[in-house]
């Protein structure tokens, strides 16, 4: 989440810019820019035998967008940037980051833990064609293209020898750098019901399993 409020600290002064620019040229700027934010919960498919996937997975997105009126009606298309992060909390652990294929171990049960995770962070090029309605009902449809920032573990439990410990691990391997999937927004005024469907595996095919999230939450767009 931090990577969320530092993407959405560094855009609104450039958003405050922009408004500016804007009444110097005579142009509203908030029908041409949006920025937004959003708080969902992963529900993860395919993942591996054993596996134990916690049912509170949180996962959250900040983005700003370019907004292109389609004549005079309620449409528009948006293009834009943002920062997407998911996270998928279990009873297992990567056994070798660095290995050819991915797998996850199951942590034994004599370990006490209180986390096991598997974070991941994209940045996000959206494509949205949007309706907003005379009484601020709002609809989107698009796709949301993706690439692999960072992909990390984080274990805080105990060790083998029952010692508090708390583990990081970066970069894992064989995660595919790209995402693609479409996303689906629905609401009123600034706050909207999100959806997005990864088309794409998390690792590449044939080298880890078959994983991939669906994300259901909600959209928070007060510019």
């Amino acid at each position: 989440m931090k990577k969320i409020i530092f993407f959405l600290l560094c855009f609104i002064p450039l958003l405050s810019f922009a408004q500016e620019k804007a009444k110097i040229i005579g142009e509203t700027a908030t029908k041409r820019i949006s920025v937004g934010a959003e708080f969902y919960q992963d529900f993860w498919m395919n993942w591996p035998a054993k596996m134990n996937v916690r049912a509170i997975n949180q996962g959250g997105g900040a983005f700003v967008t370019y907004n292109v009126p389609l004549g005079t009606g309620p449409m528009s298309f948006a293009i834009g940037a943002g920062i997407g992060c998911h996270n998928l909390f279990s009873n297992m652990v990567i056994e070798d980051i660095k290995a050819d294929t991915i797998t996850f171990v199951r942590i034994p049960d004599t370990i006490d833990y209180k986390k096991s995770k598997l974070g991941l962070t994209y940045l996000d090029f959206p494509l949205e064609l949007r309706f907003a309605a005379k009484n601020k009902i709002r609809f989107s449809v698009g796709v949301k293209l993706g690439y692999l920032l960072d992909a990390k573990t984080k274990f805080k439990g105990d060790d083998i020898n029952g010692e508090p410990i708390t583990s990081k691990y970066r970069k894992v391997d064989n995660v595919d750098k790209f995402r693609f999937g479409p996303v689906v927004r629905f609401g009123y005024d600034w706050v909207q019901i999100m959806g997005y469907f990864s088309v794409t595996q998390i690792f590449d095919k044939g080298f880890g399993p078959e994983l991939y999230p669906i994300s259901v939450g909600i959209t928070f767009m007060p510019f």
